[in-house]
């Protein structure tokens, strides 16, 4: 779970995933209300992970019925939501992705 660099408090899943959910790049930190932002690495190991749900995509090319990509691409999403709080670290300062 991620941890403010501000106040060292740790987030908790439900914390971290209402935060996620904004257009803004910055997390602001449920308890002391300073801006956080997501390290370079965890931004890259978290676009990884939107690997698996577009892997179902890639089986369209090899016949596989329709319900198993569906399903596939569902469950996938799930599995990438459950995890992104886990891969998530922040840092008090904006890093860029390049």
């Amino acid at each position: 779970m991620p941890t403010c660099q501000h106040c060292h408090q740790k987030w908790t899943w439900e914390q971290t995933m209402k935060r996620t959910f904004t257009i803004d790049t910055a997390y602001i930190c449920p308890y002391c209300e300073e801006k956080q932002y997501a390290t370079k690495k965890s931004r890259i190991q978290f676009s990884l992970l939107i690997i698996i749900p577009l892997a179902a995509l890639l089986l369209n090319a090899f016949n596989i019925p329709a319900w198993f990509i569906f399903s596939w691409l569902i469950l996938g999403s799930i599995v990438v939501l459950s995890l992104f709080p886990a891969v998530l670290k922040l840092t008090n300062t904006e890093e860029f992705f390049f």
